[in-house]
């Protein structure tokens, strides 16, 4: 007799040769469709962003053992990831190239693990639409070219769940818990937000084993928990000793907008986490689309929705798989409430993998449970919990680049002449001076810019030192507040000089203040010069809160600075 679809994901109808589908295939497919979309990223060699160059210097220029230290400009990551780093760019060189290969093979893990992990907690077609859901994420493409962990995190995630999973097997034996044990305690060295991961699903073991169902023996338990509270420890301890407390008070300024507010006092706050949620299926408020951590779903609450069902759908025939998803949610929305840990934003991809397995749990469910007088709107639901994805990747494809600075500074290079003077915008600073080695640029070439918040007269101030001289280059990128900066300066500089040459290569996100530049100009006209100064051009005011006022130009530029 055959046997009903066990998922209430469509099937592809009667068996017909040449045409059937299998739920293995397609998640073939899709996990291959992900491996394509990754390596065009990686493949489109884009230039390193103001964080990426920021973290790269303190890989390329540091020996391996201080890698162990206090990094420089603000930065912070894993050592494990440090190191395996370090070791790709001793032994290939500091490309881009090199710098991103760890992390696309991490992000080429991760999908990998996922399907195991989608297999052990999902069946028939949900599947394979889980796997999609995954392989077409926009971040988790994104972040698998990107010289930040992210891409890490997501993998240690992935890694985690499924060591986890595999002890709900009808005979969990001493292996399976061994693996388990040595997955986390790695995993902890090579993702900080792992930490969360390893506290939620082993509370869920916790529980589980309380509660009795197919628990591992208790040694084996007792061996897991030991050595994932021993590494997590230690790598704890190394990363609070690494981050003074300046910049433990930055970053908390800085991701303020993810640390849940604790006790709720208005109905804003009451709602906090529930937006946040949303915003993780769509796009977060304060970050630019397909850097940000968001999936860039249209409907984004029906998809958090999704995923609540999913959850509660799990509870009822997989409760330990439900705990282990649930568990690293609660951790850390208990961590973003004690503000250890932030909610939001590319912080929170390690839990993308969670969230779509939850997702595909919920459409499942929809599916199998959707009442019969409803069958005529079912064709809308299955639009939407594939058509959103879907979309979402088509206007987000690869290549992604932002501050794509080092075309810019080759043109600048080939059309520099003996004596010319460089100024460097602050913003772009990070990115320099990477790249200045490869183009020749010597510390006696450039000038870098200081940073202003409060007070767009000091980039004036700092532009005239160069009054006089014939061509002076100025290079920009990472220009906030909508590109006002690079706007007044060049406003500045068009009145009281002549541009010679402009250098633009726009984003892909389309966002000016993402664009790279160089312009250059010719100072030494003396009418051109007494039409304004620093003191008499009018520069736009800028209101800027007591927050961004004291932390507005710290960060990966602020130990730049050489006026």
């Amino acid at each position: 007799m055959a046997r009903p679809a066990p998922s209430g994901l469509p099937n592809a109808g009667p068996a017909r040769p040449g045409v059937a589908v299998s739920p293995a295939l397609a998640a073939a497919l899709l996990l291959s469709a992900g491996v394509a979309l990754r390596l065009w990223q990686y493949l489109a060699n884009a230039s390193l962003w103001i964080d990426e160059a920021a973290l790269a210097r303190n890989i390329v220029d540091r020996p391996f053992a201080a890698l162990f230290r206090h990094l420089d400009y603000v930065q912070v990551a894993p050592p494990g990831f440090l190191l395996v780093e370090k070791a790709v760019v001793t032994l290939i060189g500091g490309s881009e190239w090199a710098l991103r290969l760890f992390p696309l093979l991490c992000g080429l893990l991760a999908l990998v693990l996922f399907w195991r992990v989608a297999a052990l907690t999902l069946a028939g077609w949900a599947v394979p639409y889980a796997v999609g859901l995954f392989a077409l994420a926009t971040p988790a493409v994104y972040f698998s070219s990107q010289v930040k962990p992210y891409s890490t995190d997501m993998a240690a995630t992935v890694l985690a769940l499924w060591a986890v999973l595999r002890l709900r097997q009808d005979r969990p034996d001493g292996s399976a818990a061994l693996v388990a044990a040595a997955a986390g305690a790695v995993a902890v060295w090579f993702s900080h937000p792992a930490m969360l991961v390893l506290a939620g699903t082993g509370t869920a073991l916790v529980l589980s084993s309380v509660t009795g169902e197919r628990r591992p023996a208790f040694r084996s338990l007792f061996v897991m928990g030991a050595a994932w509270t021993a590494s997590a420890a230690l790598a704890a301890a190394l990363a609070l000793r690494n981050v003074p407390p300046q910049e433990r008070a930055y970053s908390q300024w800085y991701w303020s907008g993810g640390l849940m507010p604790m006790p709720p006092r208005t109905l804003d706050d009451a709602l906090w986490l529930w937006r946040h949620l949303t915003w993780a299926f769509g796009t977060f408020a304060t970050e630019l689309r397909r850097t940000n951590g968001g999936l860039g779903y249209p409907w984004s609450w029906s998809f958090a929705i999704l995923a609540i069902v999913g959850i509660v759908a799990l509870w009822r025939r997989r409760r330990k798989a439900a705990l282990i998803l649930a568990g690293s949610v609660l951790a850390a929305v208990a961590a973003s409430a004690l503000h250890v840990y932030p909610f939001t934003g590319r912080a929170l991809s390690f839990l993308l993998p969670v969230f779509l397995l939850a997702t595909a749990a919920g459409g499942d469910h929809l599916l199998r449970n959707w009442p019969a007088r409803l069958q005529f709107a079912s064709p809308a639901l299955l639009a939407l919990m594939v058509g959103s994805p879907v979309y979402a990747t088509l206007v987000a494809l690869p290549p992604e680049r932002v501050e794509h600075m080092r075309p810019v500074m080759a043109s600048v290079a080939e059309r520099r002449q003996m004596g010319d003077a460089t100024y460097v915008f602050h913003g772009a600073g990070q990115a320099f001076m990477y790249y200045a080695p490869r183009f020749g640029m010597t510390g006696q070439e450039y000038v870098l810019g200081r940073c202003s918040m409060t007070d767009l007269r000091v980039y004036l101030q700092d532009l005239d030192r160069f009054r006089g001289r014939p061509r002076v280059w100025v290079v920009a990128t990472h220009a906030r507040m909508e590109a006002l900066e690079l706007r007044t300066m060049t406003g500045y500089l068009d009145l009281i000089g002549r541009r010679l040459d402009s250098i633009e290569v726009r984003s892909t996100s389309g966002q000016p203040s993402t664009g790279a530049y160089a312009y250059l100009y010719d100072l030494s006209d003396g009418d051109r010069l007494r039409a304004s100064s620093s003191d008499s051009y009018p520069a736009p005011a800028v209101q800027a809160d007591e927050g961004a006022a004291r932390w507005g130009c710290y960060g990966p530029q602020s130990p730049l600075e050489r006026f």
